[in-house]
């Protein structure tokens, strides 16, 4: 089985730093990416992503909003992915719905780590 992640974030080098981290732990892996909210919606209804990595900050509608959409169809594990280290910023993304959530500047290892953990509870990848 491939997994595919959908990264939704606004930043070009942060999308390709994430699709890269997750080459270098999983080749197999398929990477899709939104840049915007809206388009981030769409993508995980259309693509039926295993995971997806999420920030809140993008420019059309927030995270919050992105991921509030997708509990409405979808049960996929999210991480959110952001700069917002506030605690009130954590609570209302896990009580909306996120499976986990990483402040940025992040470690890669710490990520895939955190992915990996998620992803075991689906049974989507064996215990390596």
């Amino acid at each position: 089985m491939t997994l595919k992640v959908a990264v939704i974030e606004d930043n070009p080098q942060i999308r390709e730093v994430i699709s890269l981290c997750f080459k270098l732990r999983w080749p197999e892996v398929s990477v899709v990416s939104a840049p915007d909210g809206e388009e981030g919606v769409k993508l995980v209804k259309t693509e039926s992503p295993d995971a997806v990595i999420l920030d809140i900050g993008l420019p059309d509608i927030d995270g919050f909003e992105v991921l509030a959409r997708v509990r409405h169809f979808s049960g996929v594990p999210v991480i959110i992915l952001t700069v917002r280290s506030d605690e009130a910023d954590e609570f209302t993304g896990l009580e909306l719905g996120a499976d986990d959530y990483i402040v940025k500047p992040f470690d890669h290892r710490e990520l895939m780590a955190r992915v990996k953990k998620v992803l075991s509870r689906t049974q989507l990848v064996a215990h390596q």
